[in-house]
């Protein structure tokens, strides 16, 4: 209790700086929680690409619907197939029309899917780095002619999605860095005015932990605050950012805020904790030494 009045009250007396800091780690906090929304993101769109992202095995043309039943179960139970559906030419000729438009539906009278096109079977990959295998496997199943394999814009698509993942964990720790620098420049601030208070009670025979134990809380309560600010920005901001995102861009979805509001607020909370604790830490450690 004693621990808690004393670091209350040196906030007080530390108004100016208190303000201070805790606006500069709200700041510090929500660019973080910034770059933790962007990689939830990411990582969410690339599990949408990845599941557009499909090898096409086409059938012969001789086959059976018995031939087109066996080579869908066999290719279903293939390694590394996530999914697998059959397409009837009739199907892909239908397709192949609605991608054109109606303004070429003319072009197409008279003509049936069985004179142009051949059925094939949609093959969705579990690991799209194994995606080489699987077409390996997929050519070798009897009665399938030939796959197309859209190997080049898989690859580029998990190298893009993993380099923007590393990208957001660094920028995530030079932030995480820097606000532990700045509550420790300014817990060093309070330290520093109670620095007789400090020596008397070490020749007095008070513990390193009785002392530190104040300042541990003071930078733990910035901490908090700070990161309570930041969390409510986010959400406020979030929802409304997404919502101007997906007016202009349909194409993929995106997580809303209350989907990932533990993971976030409780993230942000704890980096907030382990900031302050961290900055008073350091920042009285030389002060022990007497």
């Amino acid at each position: 209790m004693y621990s808690l009045k004393t670091a209350f009250s040196s906030l007080g007396r530390n108004a100016v700086m208190t303000v201070a800091s805790i606006v500069t780690i709200a700041c510090c906090l929500f660019l973080f929680g910034v770059f933790l929304l962007f990689a939830f993101n990411i990582n969410y769109i690339g599990e949408q690409i990845s599941s557009q992202c499909e090898l096409q095995a086409f059938i012969d043309d001789a086959a059976t619907p018995a031939d087109e039943e066996r080579i869908l179960k066999e290719i279903s139970a293939l390694p590394n197939v996530k999914s697998a559906e059959f397409e009837s030419k009739e199907q892909a000729f239908e397709n192949y029309k609605a991608q054109l438009g109606m303004e070429y539906s003319e072009s197409f009278e008279g003509m049936s899917g069985s004179d142009i096109l051949r059925s094939s079977v949609k093959i969705v990959p579990d690991d799209l780095t194994l995606v080489k295998q699987t077409e390996l496997a997929a050519k070798s199943v009897r009665g399938v002619a030939r796959v197309v394999n859209r190997e080049d814009i898989i690859l580029k698509v998990v190298s893009a999605t993993d380099i923007i993942k590393f990208g957001s964990l660094i920028a995530m720790l030079i932030l995480l860095i820097t606000a532990v620098f700045i509550i420790q420049n300014t817990i060093k601030l309070s330290v520093h005015a109670r620095e007789e208070e400090i020596h008397i009670m070490k020749f007095v025979g008070a513990t390193d932990g009785f002392i530190r134990r104040p300042f541990v809380l003071e930078g733990v309560i910035v901490g908090v605050i700070g990161a309570s600010i930041a969390i409510v920005i986010i959400a406020f901001g979030y929802n409304m950012a997404v919502g101007g995102v997906t007016e202009f861009l349909d194409v993929f979805k995106l997580y809303s805020f209350s989907q990932l509001a533990l993971p976030v607020s409780g993230g942000l909370m704890l980096f907030g904790i382990i900031m302050g604790s961290l900055g008073s830490r350091s920042a009285i450690r030389r002060h022990l030494k007497v």
